[in-house]
């Protein structure tokens, strides 16, 4: 599978028709090409997250290359800001414990490109091992950037919740994300190699991460 993240910031001139618009539109034209398709708003919290997640999947990279374009035309308008993205393809990691996730959160990481590969290895390793301690993540999937926008990103770290008290809470404190992950990430710790991070999330109702059809909005119903 090949797959894309853009989040997506507005002006703060951008009404709400702007903004539906842009989600109309993104659904419209990559719905028809895509395993899935996700576009949803972001929940309070994040960090340069942006006001809209869009996540879609394909067979492979020329179904994107196919809709790139009018992708990019619908988001290079006066109301859009910023945008924020990656492609990429990856191994979903299956929750371990069965559960209807609400919360999908993506982490866009930028290693600094001077770091030795060994260590790109661990903070690999230990990132990808965080659902072993933190049992309130669910699928999961860490990846590393083909292609990126914004910034020159180098990694997506992707988790499913069932709710966002499982990432605000159990996540961000857990003992194993202070005492591993987070010396990647803090400048004042010596092993820092993360020199920009996009934290988003947003609810869902239900699987995302390997989720094969398009993902329904408020009000749809589901395909049969």
């Amino acid at each position: 599978m090949f797959e894309v993240i853009r989040l997506i910031s507005f002006t703060d001139t951008a009404d709400d028709a702007a903004r539906d618009a842009v989600v109309a539109g993104l659904r419209d034209a990559v719905e028809p090409h895509a395993r899935s398709v996700l576009v949803r708003p972001t929940l309070p919290g994040g960090i340069r997250g942006g006001d809209l997640v869009a996540k879609f999947r394909f067979d492979s990279e020329s179904d994107w290359r196919g809709v790139e374009n009018a992708v990019d035309f619908l988001l290079w308008v006066p109301t859009v800001d910023q945008i924020d993205g990656v492609t990429y393809t990856g191994t979903v990691r299956p929750a371990s414990v069965a559960s209807t996730p609400t919360v999908y959160r993506t982490l866009l990481v930028a290693v600094d490109p001077a770091t030795d590969p060994d260590l790109v290895a661990q903070f690999e390793a230990e990132t990808a091992a965080m659902p072993d301690y933190i049992p309130s993540i669910g699928a999961s999937q860490l990846s590393r950037v083909r292609e990126s926008c914004g910034t020159r990103w180098t990694h997506v770290w992707e988790q499913e919740y069932a709710s966002v008290d499982g990432l605000t809470g159990p996540y961000m404190t857990h003992p194993y994300h202070w005492a591993h992950v987070d010396r990647w990430f803090d400048p004042e710790r010596a092993h820092r190699i993360v020199t920009g991070l996009c934290h988003s999330f947003c609810a869902i109702d239900g699987p995302v991460l390997g989720r094969d059809r398009p993902v329904p909005v408020a009000g749809d119903q589901p395909s049969a």
